[in-house]
């Protein structure tokens, strides 16, 4: 009996001593959960330049006014050209929630060129278009609601053509003009990067008409109508002149 009573009060001892053992405990810490951090947020607003170059294909359509030199001679003639070019781009953007516009420029040095079939059997006459050079200066009309930007675009363009009449030997005609038209083309841009975006954009571009005025003749003549498509990859770098936009924790 003495031994249950021992017992009995030895368990009443521990649950006594229990609460302030806990007390003497010492707290535990508090912990911060991890910060995450926010998605990132995009603006086109902004100025930017950039480096751009790829390929074009079109047509030179030439037509000759004027008497032929031979009861042969076909002097109206239309044939391809093609070639390459690299530039340069400047603009700035302006978003207004998801709708981004923009006013762009850009310059090229190119060797897109082409030359006709015989036009005077036996002879060899040809004639030769080449497009040294084009730019434009267009309006761009985007959408975006993140990191990527499709948009359409159009403008004024120009263009610094050589077309060249080749027959008999000294009887060799060259003009070098500038010439202005019109483009309109379709895109799509994306920000890889801070202040970094790389793009891709299709232009129709039409140069107008031209003429090479042939002597002694000079009612003869032949008048050039120029088209080219063109397909330039490119890499720009956003200055963000424009408000910034502040991420908020």
């Amino acid at each position: 009996m003495q031994k249950i009573l021992i017992g009995l009060a030895s368990a009443v001892a521990l649950t006594l001593s229990a609460p302030a053992s806990a007390a003497d405990l010492a707290a535990r810490p508090y912990t911060k959960a991890p910060m995450v951090a926010p998605a990132p947020i995009y603006t086109w607003t902004g100025f930017y330049v950039g480096v751009q170059g790829g390929g074009g294909w079109g047509r030179s359509d030439e037509t000759f006014f004027g008497a032929p030199n031979t009861a042969i001679f076909a002097g109206s003639q239309d044939y391809d050209t093609s070639g390459g070019f690299v530039g340069g781009v400047f603009g700035y953007n302006w978003q207004s929630g998801p709708a981004v516009f923009g006013i762009e420029g850009d310059y090229h040095w190119a060797d897109i060129n082409g030359r006709s079939a015989e036009v005077n059997a036996g002879l060899g006459d040809t004639y030769f278009t080449k497009l040294r050079g084009f730019g434009d200066i267009k309006g761009r009309l985007g959408y975006s609601t993140g990191p990527a930007l499709w948009f359409v675009s159009g403008g004024a363009a120009v263009g610094d053509f050589q077309h060249r009449y080749d027959g008999i030997p000294g009887n060799v005609f060259v003009q070098n003009n500038t010439r202005w038209g019109w483009t309109v083309g379709a895109g799509a841009e994306y920000m890889f990067a801070p202040n970094w975006s790389a793009k891709i954009e299709y232009n129709y571009i039409d140069f107008g008409r031209s003429t090479i005025q042939y002597t002694p003749v000079v009612t003869n003549r032949s008048e050039w109508s120029d088209t080219v498509h063109t397909v330039k990859a490119g890499v720009n770098y956003h200055f963000n002149w424009g408000t910034p936009v502040v991420a908020k924790y």
